[in-house]
């Protein structure tokens, strides 16, 4: 997404078509995928062996973002070079995802932004577990292994009216949400 922390003077509108223009502005990881990132890494955290990819689609000015999330720990990263328009189609962005993800090895979970910071449509982590055939939880905010060691997953939920607690089995999408316990981490 377009940095929110560009300066006001620096931040344009094009009033044709009714959008922020990117000009000297930088892309940067949206917010709620840091906080997915950041709940994968405190997963690995506690999970030894856990592999983390992160992957970011768009031109190669992106690369920065992937850069970022290696610094922060993750195990690699996979940038898929396409020129996206400035509001991509989130079932553009899924169907892309989702082929990212086939041509890796398997995956068990795969967790992003519950929507992006920008447009905040909210539909490619559902979109994304339609594609590749996987259930979807949305709104997480809370992950950890069954005690025990075994294989399930205990997700945690925000709804409106507070939380929700669900057992899960692997390989499922999950979608993130901000919550006091998953603000990224400094690099």
């Amino acid at each position: 997404v377009l940095d929110p922390d560009i300066p006001a003077r620096d931040f344009r509108v094009d009033r044709d078509r009714r959008e922020a223009v990117r000009g000297s502005a930088s892309l940067v990881t949206n917010i709620f995928c840091e906080n997915a990132l950041e709940l994968a890494l405190q997963f690995a955290d506690r999970e030894p062996g856990t592999t983390i990819t992160a992957i970011t689609i768009g031109p190669a000015s992106v690369e920065d973002t992937l850069r970022k999330a290696l610094a922060l720990k993750a195990t690699r990263g996979v940038h898929v070079r396409v020129d996206v328009p400035p509001h991509p189609v989130p079932g553009d962005v899924a169907r892309l995802l989702a082929a990212a993800i086939r041509k890796l090895d398997a995956a068990d979970l795969v967790m992003l932004g519950r929507e992006s910071a920008d447009w905040g449509m909210g539909q490619t982590g559902g979109l994304l577990a339609e594609e590749l055939g996987l259930p979807c939880m949305s709104f997480v905010d809370r992950l950890e292994r069954q005690p025990g060691g075994g294989p399930g997953l205990l997700l945690r939920r925000q709804t409106d009216a507070g939380w929700e607690r669900y057992e899960a089995a692997p390989p499922l999408v999950l979608t993130v949400t901000n919550d006091e316990r998953n603000v990224p981490r400094i690099p």
